[in-house]
Order: structure tokens, then C-alpha cells, then sequence
């Protein structure tokens, strides 16, 4: 498996390159550049000269100091136009470096800078020769059609290869694509480049004619400049919090809404909405002043604490958000979270008063608690009260503790007819060998699609369907469903063993057994392929009653498993005395394991259980290559969850099985491809 380069290792690298190759054009450009200069005419001296001086005067556009446009880009483009490419090249790069050694910028910075301005100048220059057939495209002050364009062509290629070498450091360096660099403030960088780049004929023209009139052209040049500046310090100001000078709720959504809009298929975006415990308390105590005082001093460690690629914003009053991209699973954001919380729980000192400030903070993540902006911001919200409700903290977004959505399904009247009209659906995720890699089975997970509501997750609609004594309706359709799937798949040659979850009415059921016997005939599925998987709590509940059904479904050869398990309160003996051949970790557990040591001691002692009485164990919820890895260490058998795949549709599985279902391993360890959210319900 290849291996990502961090992200400072991939700047050095492009960094490095663009400066290596850029010095070497500047170098080879550098002959015919000094030939052209030592027989300068009047009007490359004076271009010579405007190039220098403009260097010193810098605008910037872009979010960092890579990104500038500086008074020289006129008069560098107007001596390309009257004296050729090296020349220009040659002025321009000499130029740069003087004005970055006088501003005490650093060495790599200076280099960097001479060696993109020696590509995009470059590159422009061959662009014109190529039309022009190598002559200077304003030696005359007249401009033919053929002229015309090549010069169009010289101005747009100077602009994107400036453009996109600089986009692709502030890409590099806050986890974006240079598109999307590319895309924020276009306008007014692209405008502004045109109306320099425009001015350059007209500079040539005029100092053909008369070099002392040059003069006259840097007024409509800083105008240029002005107004730019001033353009870009009022879209400042529209996007940020004049009190902290982070991004406000305006940026924050544009950005949030660019990541979503850029995720791929197995990219996750976390949101973390945080909110102030105390700060009432300070402005009533001590007046707003202190408030802001306070409001700075967070703004400013929520800046130094967010990862690379990461923004922090303040929403308004004491609430502030971050929106975290390409998260692997839960486990970055809680530790984002924790060290958000860390910084903002310890007590901070203003003008000798000590202010004890906690907060809460809710998460939740792109596309598992929503498929757009609104919903991931809403849940998050609604995460961070209920932290607020547990006296601070963190919490990630979680459909059954939403009250929204408890209150939203109250009737079975829409459950009864939803099997029957294609409202239930199964989704089928894949479960791996922690060794080997290989995808053995799947767990049928079903959904419904409700036509109101749209999708339901089966904690909202199992309990209703337990209440109304639908839920054997339910199992029934999910049993026949995916044994009818696993028919298919045998057919096609993908043997996998099936999963199908057991509710406690089913499994107390007299007739379940025989159901299960008769669906397995109807399909040719032998009894070796299916698993049923009672969760620890319905097994419990009346132990000696289940181990009677779970002894008739064992004999009948089909594999038996505990879900859920370290929720209930299950002992060692009454393992023994269920026929059962698997466990599965409660992804409750496995979640937290990379950054709760309980948790941790929770599935190492599941495991280690396991293997004493000779039980495959499965960890639920793996989101994480580290969750994966740590479980692998501890010898878990197999793994489900998000990092290898969600739960999809048959018809969306197959092509992943065919894809994926060979091992794939790096040592002792399984990388498996990895999809976008967390482990369902």
C-alpha cells in the first residue's frame, strides 16, 4: 500500500521543485537576458526600472503571504511584450529577490518567489513566441489581429500558471484542493490581474514614444492598486469577526459547504459547534470590555489549536464552530474536540483577574448526521446542548438522543403496510478477516424509507415496531430478503456468510426456528452461511427460555452470535451454556477505544474472553485506520464499520465485493479501503 507523505513533507517537496526548476529557467534565461539589456534601448531601461521599483510595493491578495500581486506585474508583462521573454524573466526574478531580502523574508520564501515568477513569465513568453514566431510582440507600436491574440494568450497563461503555482502551496498547507483555493476571492484576483496585465501595451506604446511619460501611467497603476486593496479589506470584513478576526458564520457556512461539496466518496467532514459555559457571568461581573477581552483570548487559541486545513470561526456572541475535513471517523474529531476543551477549561488570566471558562461542544459529521449543511450544522447543535445538559464536555450527534427525532415517528399505523410497499429496505456491510483481509460476510442492516421522513435508521423504528408487535414482521422480511441475497451472491460466485439480527419476540418465538428452516430450503442457502445474532440484553433477559431456541437453530448447523456484547450483564457461566460462536464488541466500546482507556480495557477483555472459550470475536463501529490497528495488535478476528465500509444497497455492494473481497495486507497489519461515515444502528 502506498503511503500518504504528510502534509509539511509534500510542501517542502513541491516547494523544493518549484524553486529548483524555476532558478534553473531564470538561469537559462539569464545570457540572452544580460545580451538584451547591456543593448537596452531607452524603453527597456525605463521598463527596467519600473519593474524594480514596483517590486517594492507589494498587494496582497490571497490568504497567505505566497499569495500576492505586486505593482511589478505591469511593467514585468510590458518588457516581456518590448524586449522578450529573457529579458523580462531576468528583471523580474533579480527584482523579486531584492524586494523579499529588503523585507527580510526567508531564503526558501525568496527562492520560491524568483522561481515561480521565472515559470509563469516563462511560460508566457513561449506561449507568445509560439504564435508570434519569436519576435517581441510590441517592437512596433502597432498590434495586428495575429498579435492581438497572442498577446491574450501570453496575459492568460501569465495568470494561471502565477495562479496555480501559488494555489497549490495554500492547498497543500490547509488540506484543500487547489481548485478550491483557486475559487475564493476569483473576482477579484482575476479582475485585477486583467486590468494590470491590460496595462502593459499601453505602457510599451507610451514609452516607445516618450520614456518621461511613463511617469503618468503609475497613477491609473496604484489606482489599480487602491482599489484593490480597498476591495479586498471590505470582503474582510464581510467574512470576518472584527472583534477576534476569525472567519464568521457567512465564511464559516461557504467553507463548511465547499467541503461537503468536495468530499469524496470516502472522505468524512466533521462539524464541532462550541459554546462558552460562563461567559455571562463575566460580562455581568465585569463588563463587556473583560467579555471581549475574553472573546480575543479564545479566538486566538482556537486559531493556534486548529489542525492544518481546519477552520475555526466565531458564529456569534460566545459560540464558535470548526469544521475539520478529511477526518478519519469520530476518533479525529473527539480528539480535536478534547484538545479544544483542554485549552478552553484552563483558567485564563486578564489584567489580574483569573476567569475560569469551560465550554461544550457538540460533533457531528459529514455524510452520517447529514447530507448537507444545514442538517450536519443543526445536529451539531443539538450536540452541543446536550454536552451543555451534562455539564460540558463533548458530544457526538446521535439519532436516538435527538428529541427531534424521537418525537418525529409516534404511529405503527405507518409501519404495518411499509414492508409491503417497498418502504423497508436492506443495506449489507462488510465484515473482514483481521488477518488475512478477505470479506467473509455481510450484516443485513435494514432501513426505512419512509416517504414523510425520509430515511429512518431501525433505532427510531425497531423500538415502535417491538411496541405494536410488528417487530416479527420485520424480521421476517429481513430474513428472506437477505437469504434471497445470499443466493444471488452464491450464484455469482461471492460465497459469504449472511448476518441477520434476532429481535427477543422473534427469539421467543416457537415458530422461529422453523421460519428460519424454511427460508434457508426456499433459497438452497446451506445453514453454514447464515448467521443470527441475538443481542447480549434479549438473551438475558430470559436465559434458560433462550438458550432452548438458540439450541434448535444450532442444531440446525446455522452459526449463532452475541451482539452488542459488554452492554448487558452476562456472566461467564451463561456463555457456556449458550451454543454460540461469535461474539461482536458493542461499537460503543470500540468508538472510544483509541481514546478512552476503559473502552480500550472493555475490548481487550472481550477479546482475550473470546478466545479462552474459543469464540470468534468481531469489533462493530472500526472507523479508523488506528481503531484497526490497535484491534489487530489484540488479535480480533474480524472488523465492521465505516473504515471499511457502510452499509450500501445490494445493487451498490456487489461491484464493491468484487473490488475488495481479495485480502490486501501490509505486514501484520490490513489497510482496507475506506468508506465515509460511521457504523449504523
Amino acid at each position: 500500500m502506498v503511503r500518504r507523505l504528510a502534509h509539511p513533507v509534500k510542501i517542502r517537496l513541491y516547494i523544493t521543485a518549484v524553486s529548483v526548476i524555476g532558478i534553473a529557467a531564470w538561469f537559462a534565461a539569464f545570457p540572452g537576458g544580460a545580451r538584451g539589456l547591456l543593448a537596452a534601448t531607452s524603453v527597456t531601461v525605463a521598463l527596467t526600472v519600473a519593474v524594480v521599483l514596483s517590486e517594492l510595493r507589494s498587494v496582497r491578495f490571497a490568504h497567505d503571504d505566497l499569495g500576492e500581486r505586486t505593482l511589478s506585474t505591469t511593467f514585468a508583462f510590458a518588457l516581456l511584450l518590448a524586449a522578450g521573454t529573457a529579458a523580462a524573466v531576468l528583471v523580474l526574478g533579480a527584482a523579486s529577490a531584492l524586494g523579499d531580502l529588503l523585507q527580510r523574508k526567508p531564503m526558501q520564501r525568496t527562492v520560491f518567489n524568483v522561481g515561480q515568477y521565472a515559470l509563469s513569465l516563462g511560460a508566457a513568453g513561449m506561449v507568445a513566441s509560439s504564435l508570434t514566431g519569436g519576435a517581441a510582440l510590441l517592437v512596433q507600436p502597432r498590434l495586428d489581429g495575429a498579435g492581438f491574440t497572442a498577446l491574450l494568450a501570453a496575459g492568460t497563461t501569465f495568470y494561471l500558471v502565477n495562479t496555480v503555482l501559488t494555489s497549490t502551496v495554500l492547498a497543500l498547507r490547509q488540506h484543500l484542493s487547489v481548485a478550491s483555493v483557486m475559487r475564493q476571492d476569483f473576482v477579484v484576483h482575476a479582475f485585477t490581474f486583467a486590468v494590470l496585465l491590460a496595462l502593459a501595451p499601453a505602457v510599451v506604446v507610451v514609452a516607445s514614444v516618450n520614456t518621461g511619460l511613463l511617469a503618468l501611467l503609475v497613477l491609473p497603476v496604484i489606482a489599480v492598486y487602491r482599489s484593490a486593496r480597498a476591495s479586498m479589506e471590505k470582503d474582510h470584513l464581510a467574512l470576518h469577526d472584527a472583534l477576534t478576526e476569525l472567519p464568521n458564520r457567512r465564511l464559516f457556512l461557504q467553507r463548511l459547504a465547499g467541503e461537503l461539496r468536495d468530499a469524496g466518496e470516502q472522505e468524512q467532514v466533521a462539524v464541532l459547534i462550541i459554546d462558552l459555559d460562563r461567559f455571562k457571568e463575566v460580562n455581568d461581573a465585569l463588563g463587556h470590555h473583560m467579555g471581549d477581552r475574553l472573546l480575543q483570548v479564545i479566538g486566538a487559541d482556537l486559531q493556534r489549536a486548529v489542525s492544518p486545513g481546519a477552520l475555526a470561526a466565531r458564529l456569534g456572541g460566545d459560540e464558535f464552530a470548526m469544521v475539520l475535513p478529511k477526518v478519519d471517523g469520530a476518533d479525529d474529531a473527539v480528539r480535536m474536540a478534547k484538545a479544544v476543551l483542554q485549552r478552553l477549561t484552563t483558567p485564563i488570566e486578564i489584567d489580574g483577574f483569573t476567569l475560569d471558562i469551560g465550554a461544550s461542544l457538540g460533533i457531528a459529521l459529514y455524510p452520517e448526521h447529514g447530507s448537507d449543511v444545514s442538517t450536519v450544522m443543526q445536529h451539531a447543535d443539538v450536540a452541543m446542548y446536550l454536552a451543555k445538559d451534562a455539564d460540558g464536555g463533548y458530544e457526538v450527534y446521535s439519532p436516538e438522543r435527538d428529541p427531534q427525532w424521537r418525537q418525529r415517528i409516534t404511529s405503527p399505523a405507518d409501519l404495518r403496510p411499509a414492508a409491503e410497499t417497498g418502504q423497508l429496505v436492506v443495506h449489507y456491510q462488510p465484515k473482514a478477516d483481521m488477518r488475512t483481509g478477505l470479506v467473509e460476510g455481510v450484516e443485513a442492516l435494514v432501513r426505512w424509507e419512509h416517504p414523510e421522513h425520509g430515511m429512518v435508521p431501525p433505532c427510531e423504528f425497531i423500538p415502535l415496531a417491538e411496541r405494536a408487535g410488528l417487530v416479527g414482521v420485520v424480521t421476517s422480511f429481513v430474513l428472506d430478503t437477505a437469504l434471497a441475497q445470499c443466493k444471488r451472491w452464491r450464484d455469482e460466485g461471492l460465497d459469504l456468510q449472511v448476518a441477520v439480527n434476532v429481535s427477543v419476540q422473534s427469539l421467543y418465538d416457537h415458530r422461529f426456528p422453523e421460519m428460519v428452516a424454511q427460508g434457508m430450503r426456499r433459497w438452497a442457502v446451506p445453514a453454514s452461511r447464515v448467521i443470527l445474532e441475538v443481542s447480549e440484553s434479549t438473551v438475558m433477559a430470559d436465559p434458560h427460555r433462550a438458550a432452548r431456541v438458540l439450541a434448535e437453530l444450532s442444531a440446525m448447523g446455522v452459526t449463532l452470535a452475541i451482539d452488542d456484547f459488554g452492554t448487558g450483564a452476562s456472566s461467564l457461566a451463561s456463555l457456556q451454556q449458550l451454543p454460540v460462536s461469535e461474539l461482536k464488541i458493542d461499537n460503543a466500546f470500540v468508538l472510544g477505544m483509541a481514546t478512552d482507556s476503559a473502552d480500550a480495557t472493555v475490548v481487550h477483555s472481550t477479546i482475550d474472553l473470546g478466545r479462552r472459550y474459543g469464540l470468534s470475536v468481531v469489533a462493530e463501529g472500526v472507523e479508523s485506520q488506528r481503531v484497526w490497528q490497535l484491534l489487530a495488535r489484540l488479535g480480533c478476528d474480524q472488523a465492521q464499520g465505516y473504515h471499511i465500509s457502510r452499509p450500501l444497497p445490494a445493487d451498490e455492494l456487489t461491484p464493491w465485493l468484487r473490488r475488495n473481497l481479495q485480502p490486501a495486507t501490509d505486514g501484520d497489519i490490513i489497510h482496507m479501503p475506506r468508506s465515509t461515515a460511521r457504523t449504523a444502528v
